[in-house]
């Protein structure tokens, strides 16, 4: 039973959570320093520090026996839960202005591969982008083994967990639901082969939550911090794709762009971002080089927590 994540999930459904975010976070991260990190050194911390807080948290016994039990049959179900602070917490993730509290994932930790790279692109993608990804992706994953991270929606997101699988690679399904709520629903029949390479299917939110409009662009942001890098192969002006580099860029990621001919508008978005500084990815050799260049320093530390434990790298 998990019950710091079940005190987690009580947390960030409090209105005072949004308000006190950083500091909550900062506690969790003190936590986890001093090897303190549970459930009993949260509520206590909390009881200290946000009074009002730490409050109405003791006071739901009844709520956090149910989430206990509902977590307790989660995983054993093959549901796994993480916590900001803890070893197996993404890196990347604590350089976020917002990162999740809670993540819960089916599979392996994939992300703790240190060797990520995001890729984002048009739902409805040109067929020749389709193949640029084949051949040109398909070889960089053949040469470099790095682990994909995407949504796993139509089009570029699902072309590129299907050329890693097919080169063996893992990949990172992010989804804008919760894993009991697959979305979209062809994915689960990807389950079986994610998992057995290494992947995982991952979500920051309640195992029922269904898909909604506006949780694409907030699940967007958690794709952009999972890679050390990001490409995006096709995007339209104002899509969620162009969301997706733009976060990537706020945090400090590089921003790697297929281009395209600028009377086409599914490369339009894609060749405003080269204008406004990304840099443009030609075939694999280019993917190589700067891939290579961008993993070749000090791996991201999220803070002091990465000193708690010996890293791993999952191929």
């Amino acid at each position: 039973m998990n019950d710091l994540y079940s005190i987690s999930q009580i947390l960030k459904s409090h209105p005072l959570y949004a308000v006190e975010r950083d500091g909550i976070h900062a506690l969790f991260l003190e936590l986890a320093r001093e090897g303190r990190l549970s459930a009993d050194q949260v509520l206590t911390g909390l009881r200290f520090r946000w009074p009002e807080l730490g409050e109405a948290m003791t006071k739901n016994h009844e709520l956090f026996k149910k989430h206990c039990e509902e977590s307790l049959q989660l995983k054993m179900q093959g549901v796994n839960f993480v916590v900001y602070g803890e070893v197996l917490y993404p890196e990347l993730c604590y350089q976020m202005a917002d990162p999740p509290l809670t993540l819960s994932y089916r599979g392996s930790p994939a992300w703790l591969n240190a060797r990520t790279l995001s890729v984002v692109g048009s739902r409805e993608p040109a067929a020749d982008s389709l193949l640029w990804m084949e051949k040109e992706l398909g070889l960089f994953c053949e040469q470099q083994r790095p682990c994909i991270v995407s949504g796993g929606a139509r089009g570029v997101d699902q072309k590129a967990h299907s050329v890693a699988l097919r080169k063996f690679c893992p990949t990172v399904v992010v989804l804008p639901s919760g894993l009991g709520e697959i979305y979209p629903a062809n994915l689960k029949e990807w389950m079986g082969l994610v998992i057995e390479q290494g992947g995982c299917f991952l979500s920051e939110y309640d195992h029922q939550q269904k898909m909604h409009k506006h949780l694409f662009h907030h699940r967007n942001r958690l794709i952009a911090a999972l890679g050390r890098a990001s490409l995006l192969v096709e995007a339209r002006r104002r899509s969620g794709t162009l969301i997706t580099a733009h976060q990537a860029a706020q945090i400090g990621r590089p921003v790697w762009v297929v281009p395209g001919h600028p009377l086409d508008p599914h490369f339009q978005g894609a060749l405003d971002l080269l204008m406004d500084g990304a840099q443009s990815v030609r075939d694999a050799q280019d993917l190589l080089m700067f891939f290579q260049s961008e993993t070749a320093g000090e791996q991201i530390s999220p803070a002091g927590v990465g000193a708690l434990c010996e890293p791993q790298h999952y191929l």
